[in-house]
């Protein structure tokens, strides 16, 4: 096609886009403009579906979660439509299609990810809300098959490890900003900050877990950039980005998430003393069994602890312990001794995946009920990444977890003490160290189903298992 009849082709094509756009207006049809985006994402996902997946990723921080959209259902905008559409073509394209390197399922990450999927899959079978259960296992699938599986392959070229950080890092970055400027219209008020992030991130606790995911990764860019061989420009938006996600942090009054980067440190100074998973499993059940032999007292002096959540920095942070009358902790103390009495009901097969917030009421303990505590059990989950698949899908459900958590920190100790380059080691420290923040944090919230953390939390898995498979060997030895 010549440069004249390329001219004429785009002048038919503009007006024919302006004809039909006004047409649509005359009939009251307002979706025409978003043909143009929906066609470069059809082109994308035809030709380019690795640039495809870091623009969603972008999208991500600035999505905006809109209730009963579809069936009653919540959908996040744009990005949850697109992870959808996504999820489809890679079952197509890859597993039926059999493009797809099936490598990926031979990885011991991958074994131990989908028995959890499978026992979800079984648990909605035995669930108490059926229907609730497996739009939560289809939600749950998309988001593996998207961020894990997709992902994995696309880190085999290592440059999209860095591309997908920067993605989310970038955008949350400009939230943060956002967040920043509102607060700073009530003097960064501690009363405020639960929901100024809105409409976003929908409260504080999702917004600061976020936020300490990239914490630890771009603190070791700054110490190691130049060893990394980057250029000064980006350790210097390493710098920038971390200091505007630290007071991010910060601002959210996020005590969970002010904890993870405490438990993030300890486990970094683990690493730099190179001990073991072993070691740490070790030292971690030992501390597990001084409290449980010590409970009773323990119990007592966080019973003493009268400090409200809602007076400064220093106060806000001592509240944490306060098992007395702070509300908040209150509350979380119930939504706990809710999932241990449910689990004792069901032990095996819970109550079923995404159930817990329409089977806990009757199980909730009036010796733990708050001033916030509803009869109808309206108000959410477990608050707890652990106890809340223990009371959903049994013990085989969270022994399911744990093990996939063990199998991502046994190959991720791994890559960092043994890695073949010194890039694999710094990443793989890093991808560690954003992994702990999240688990420390789960202690206390459960937010793995949400898009804004389940792109970090899978995508984060899939990053250990591209590196483990196919970066641990030189390239050239890598079969295709």
């Amino acid at each position: 096609m010549n440069l004249e009849a390329k001219k004429k082709w785009l002048i038919g094509s503009g007006i024919t886009f302006m004809v039909l756009n006004t047409l649509s207006i005359a009939f009251e049809f307002y979706w025409t403009p978003a043909l143009p985006a929906l066609a470069i994402v059809s082109l994308l996902a035809l030709l380019r579906l690795d640039i495809l997946l870091i623009i969603l990723v972008g999208l991500v921080p600035l999505s905006i979660n809109y209730e009963n959209v579809v069936l009653g259902m919540g959908l996040s905008i744009p990005d949850e439509p697109l992870i959808i559409g996504i999820f489809l073509l890679v079952i197509y394209k890859f597993i039926i299609d059999g493009e797809y390197d099936f490598r990926v399922f031979k990885h011991p990450l991958t074994i131990v990810i989908l028995i959890n999927l499978a026992w979800i899959l079984f648990t909605s079978f035995t669930s108490m809300e059926k229907i609730v259960s497996f739009k939560f296992f289809l939600s749950r699938s998309w988001f593996i098959t998207v961020f894990y599986f997709l992902a994995v392959v696309l880190f085999r070229k290592f440059e999209y490890i860095r591309y997908y950080l920067w993605a989310y890092i970038i955008p949350l970055g400009a939230v943060i900003i956002i967040t920043l400027i509102k607060h700073s219209e009530d003097n960064f008020s501690q009363v405020t900050s639960f929901e100024v992030m809105a409409p976003f991130y929908i409260a504080h606790g999702i917004y600061a877990a976020a936020i300490a995911f990239f914490i630890p990764i771009l603190l070791l860019w700054i110490l190691f950039g130049f060893k990394l061989k980057f250029n000064f420009t980006t350790v210097l938006l390493s710098l920038f980005f971390l200091m505007l996600l630290t007071a991010g942090l910060i601002l959210s009054y996020t005590r969970a998430g002010w904890i993870s980067l405490a438990a993030a440190t300890v486990f970094g100074i683990a690493m730099v003393l190179r001990l073991r998973l072993w070691h740490m499993l070790s030292i971690l059940g030992l501390v597990v069994a001084l409290v449980m032999v010590n409970f009773d007292d323990i119990f007592y002096q966080l019973y003493q602890n009268k400090q409200n959540s809602a007076e400064g920095f220093e106060k806000h942070l001592e509240s944490v312990s306060n098992v007395r009358n702070d509300v908040s902790n209150l509350e979380r103390v119930n939504r706990w001794a809710a999932a241990i009495n449910m689990v004792k009901e069901k032990p095996l097969f819970g109550f079923g995946p995404g159930a817990y917030s329409f089977t806990y009421a009757p199980y909730q303990d009036p010796e733990f009920k708050t001033p916030i505590t509803t009869a109808f059990g309206d108000q959410g989950h477990a608050h707890s990444e652990y106890l809340n698949p223990l009371a959903e899908t049994g013990w085989i459900g969270l022994a399911s977890f744990l093990l996939l958590i063990l199998v991502a920190f046994k190959r991720g100790l791994r890559l960092v003490y043994d890695g073949r380059t010194f890039e694999i080691r710094i990443f793989s420290a890093g991808i560690l160290l954003g992994l702990v923040t999240y688990l420390a944090h789960g202690l206390l919230n459960s937010y793995s189903e949400q898009d804004k953390i389940a792109v970090l939390f899978w995508g984060f898995l899939a990053m250990i298992c591209a590196l483990d498979l196919y970066h641990q060997k030189p390239e050239e030895e890598i079969e295709d």
